[in-house]
């Protein structure tokens, strides 16, 4: 669980690892997708923002409260308590994805409680 305060955020970041990661029984995995789940709302901003992922040529969103287009583009998801967000972060070849890097941005005022939820993908 992540809980931001005001001022607080996640720098722009990607899930998945560079390399495969070694469990204790040797087999070895990376993170193939994410969710990410908003538990509390009670705070203003504190969007999840994907500057990479090309919005095209959308131009109206039919509910704007659920994600919009960035200002300085890509796509931003403000926090809705029970709403989830998913991306997958693997390349078909097992390789990271650039566009999936993504930031928490500073809540303002107010608390965001999320979760990640990580799904394994293990080597053969």
């Amino acid at each position: 669980m992540v809980r931001y305060q005001p001022g607080q955020k996640f720098d722009l970041h990607h899930d998945w690892y560079p390399t495969l990661q070694r469990l204790k029984d040797g087999r070895r995995f990376n993170r193939i997708a994410s969710f990410f789940v908003y538990l509390e709302d009670d705070c203003a901003e504190g969007e999840t923002y994907f500057p990479y992922i090309e919005t095209g040529n959308l131009q109206r969103i039919p509910d704007e409260r659920k994600f919009h287009v960035h200002e300085d583009g890509g796509i931003a998801f403000p926090p809705i308590a029970g709403n989830a967000v998913f991306w997958v972060n693997l390349l078909a070849n097992g390789t990271g994805d650039m566009r999936v890097m993504h930031a928490g941005l500073p809540v303002v005022e107010g608390l965001k409680t999320a979760m990640n939820l990580w799904p394994r993908r293990y080597a053969r």
